[in-house]
């Protein structure tokens, strides 16, 4: 078989692995199932022994990491960050280099007996985000130059895979939030209507009450006109006639009867200082 057949087979190939892989990843909805498409795919599509991808998100961190079966990923800050990685976001120079840092394979049986290891890092800026991508290699499985394209498009499509899945985290979030303070809006309006429909009440009540007051005040108002009104004017009229008549009729006729007006005046009065005082005392406890 001559070169130009093994590179088209080895093209169609590759094609093939990254469609099924592209397609998966596409499928996720959650990091978890990301994890799962990339423990099957990634190894036909690479050699590796270890891929870590650090995705900077709101001063935040996403880990991604993948070693054989065993995959990690969470949010930290960049204290978590290798001193290459802080070097990488820097200054963006690709690493090569067989100094492993040693907190890369601690506590991976796997990654103890690598012949030749090699850590390849990269800084790719894409969508306005840098990513941060580890990729370790020995002589068993080699990595070349040649296979960073086909990198690049794998971290790619996990970034935009990750940034989907984040934005919907946030959707959610910000519904939830909205929800909670649609809730709590909701609540705070029927308290306040509550609170209007009492005062409504009371200032109906109250209305009410003063109205019933005012009938009880003009009610005592017309009756005591009407009661002190009569013997007044009795005695305006006695009164009158001391004009006319001579003072011995005066004294015998008119100053008993004027006598007799004058006492039933102050009788008159009397009840009246007394109702009023009496309707007073009660609107007062009324009042209270």
């Amino acid at each position: 078989m001559s070169i130009t057949n093994n590179q088209s087979q080895l093209f169609r190939m590759t094609y093939e692995a990254y469609s099924k892989f592209a397609n998966g990843i596409n499928r996720c909805l959650t990091l978890k199932e990301v994890s799962e498409v990339c423990i099957t795919h990634l190894k036909y599509l690479l050699n590796f022994k270890l891929i870590r991808m650090v995705m900077e998100e709101n001063n935040k961190f996403v880990f991604f990491e993948l070693s054989g079966s065993n995959i990690q990923y969470d949010f930290k800050n960049e204290s978590s960050l290798y001193a290459y990685e802080n070097d990488l976001l820097k200054n963006g120079i690709p690493v090569y280099t067989s100094k492993i840092p040693s907190k890369l394979w601690e506590n991976k049986p796997d990654l103890e007996q690598l012949v030749e290891p090699k850590l390849w890092a990269w800084n790719f800026d894409k969508y306005d985000r840098k990513v941060i991508v580890s990729l370790l290699a020995d002589e068993e499985k080699p990595f070349s130059s040649g296979d960073i394209e086909i990198l690049k498009l794998a971290v790619d499509c996990i970034q935009a895979k990750f940034n989907e899945i984040y934005l919907k985290r946030q959707l959610a979030i910000q519904n939830r939030n909205l929800s909670e303070a649609y809730h709590t809006i909701k609540l705070k309006n029927q308290e306040i209507q509550n609170i209007v429909e009492n005062q409504k009440k009371t200032i109906k009540d109250g209305v009410r009450e003063i109205s019933e007051k005012n009938k009880k005040l003009l009610h005592i108002s017309v009756l005591n006109s009407h009661n002190v009104r009569e013997p007044l004017s009795r005695i305006q009229g006695i009164i009158q006639l001391f004009d006319v008549l001579d003072d011995e009729t005066c004294k015998k006729e008119l100053i008993p009867k004027l006598k007799s007006s004058a006492e039933e005046m102050d009788n008159v009065l009397q009840e009246v200082i007394e109702m009023a005082s009496r309707e007073l005392s009660k609107l007062k406890a009324e009042k209270i």
